[in-house]
């Protein structure tokens, strides 16, 4: 069966690195409709991460007042550059993303994130973007369909995970579509989600750092035990001690990790922390 879409890859000279496991977009209406979930205004600017061969780019272009690209791969951006040469609303960063400092595109205005997302820096990614999140009114970004369905999973789920709290306790993800490998270019071996993240200012809970973390770690470091048996191991807590910070906290000492909800766990790390 033909694809319905007409690939890009195929005139460009410029073709994928394994170094920076590149899996370029040529499916050119997704690349549309992608770009259309960021609702973009003629007076926005729009932050791409790792533009590639400026599939999205060129739908931006269209649409945002200033976008910047912000590109590790050198010979990409050079091609950047002179494929987008006459249009002025673009400015190609050759630099890590993770090493990016927002404070030079925006302070006033928050601005909007896209990019597809290379699997081994998801999380860095995320981590960045939430760090950062006060210059940030929205990202819309396209990741593995896995990762998607960990990083929008609800409580009590198998895909409820330290990925999942981290990212909702500080925005509200959705999965918007889905995409086929063959809407890449080489083909991934998964399918890829796209997902809108709707970042907060403030946590929907509020939480100490870094112990909310390590409790994260220790109720899901043993998932098919109760919270009474992972804890006790993994916090180094006896369990009648435990047994009176559950009961404090209005917890199930023999429900599983999974199950509790940001609000539960952001009561369970303040009782704990109080007594530490």
């Amino acid at each position: 069966m033909k694809s319905s879409f007409r690939p890009v890859h195929k005139d460009l000279k410029i073709f994928p690195r394994k170094r920076f496991s590149q899996n370029f977009l040529v499916n050119l209406r997704a690349a549309e409709r992608i770009v259309d979930y960021l609702e973009l205004k003629s007076d926005e600017k729009v932050l791409e991460i790792g533009p590639g061969k400026g599939v999205l780019t060129r739908f931006l272009l269209e649409k945002a007042k200033k976008v910047y690209g912000v590109e590790l791969d050198r010979n990409l951006c050079k091609y950047l550059e002179e494929k987008f040469k006459d249009n002025e609303n673009l400015e190609v960063i050759n630099q890590d993303i993770l090493k990016f400092n927002l404070k030079k595109i925006t302070r006033e205005d928050r601005l909007k994130v896209i990019g597809n997302i290379p699997y081994q820096i998801t999380s860095p990614i995320f981590e960045y973007l939430i760090q950062d999140r006060e210059f940030i009114d929205f990202a819309i970004l396209t990741v593995q369909k896995e990762v998607a369905k960990r990083i929008c999973a609800k409580p009590g789920t198998p895909d409820w995970s330290p990925l999942s709290i981290g990212i909702q306790l500080f925005s509200n993800p959705e999965i918007l579509f889905t995409l086929k490998p063959n809407s890449f270019y080489p083909p991934p071996k998964v399918d890829s989600a796209v997902i809108k993240i709707r970042f907060l200012l403030r946590p929907k809970v509020e939480v100490e750092f870094p112990f909310f973390t390590d409790l994260v770690k220790a109720v899901f470091s043993q998932r098919r035990k109760t919270l009474l048996n992972s804890l006790s191991k993994t916090l180094d807590l006896n369990k009648d001690e435990l047994q009176i910070i559950l009961k404090d906290a209005e917890i199930d000492s023999q429900r599983r990790g999974e199950t509790l909800n940001l609000k539960e766990l952001g009561k369970l790390a303040k009782i704990i922390s109080a007594i530490r």
